[in-house]
């Protein structure tokens, strides 16, 4: 078997800087530094997540923004078919509450929702109770 040279460098632990002796391949100088590097690093993983909830609120404005501009176009409810809604750049995965009652399932991002009819059609309501956030 091979043996790998000894030689003296610094711990690669961005906090500790000492100076030791051991195999080349080795980086930190103890168990303690190697396991504190390993938590930074999952620290630092965990909060790259809010980017990621960023672009879904980013997602759920844009949702919204589209159904509130196809609802204020009519006083009323509206009807429109999903081919206008995906032109739009809506995205049908992304909600904040989901309804179930007799008629169906209602959709909602915050206070405007979508109800999915036959034929591709797609029914556009809103709901006072739900707050905008």
């Amino acid at each position: 078997m091979q043996q790998l040279r000894e030689t003296r460098r610094l711990c690669s632990y961005q906090y500790c800087g000492n100076s030791f002796q051991g195999r080349s391949d080795k980086i930190f100088c103890s168990d303690q530094c190697r396991n504190r590097a390993r938590r930074d690093q999952l620290k630092e993983e965990r909060w790259n997540a809010p980017m990621f909830y960023s672009k879904i609120v980013e997602i759920l404005q844009n949702n919204h923004k589209i159904l509130k501009a196809l609802y204020e176009e009519k006083d009323n409810s509206i009807i429109v078919t999903n081919f206008l809604l995906r032109d739009s750049g809506f995205n049908f995965e992304f909600t904040t509450r989901v309804l179930n009652t007799s008629k169906g399932i209602y959709r909602f991002c915050f206070d405007y929702g979508w109800l999915e009819l036959e034929n591709g059609k797609i029914l556009i309501v809103e709901n006072k109770k739900m707050i905008l956030i």
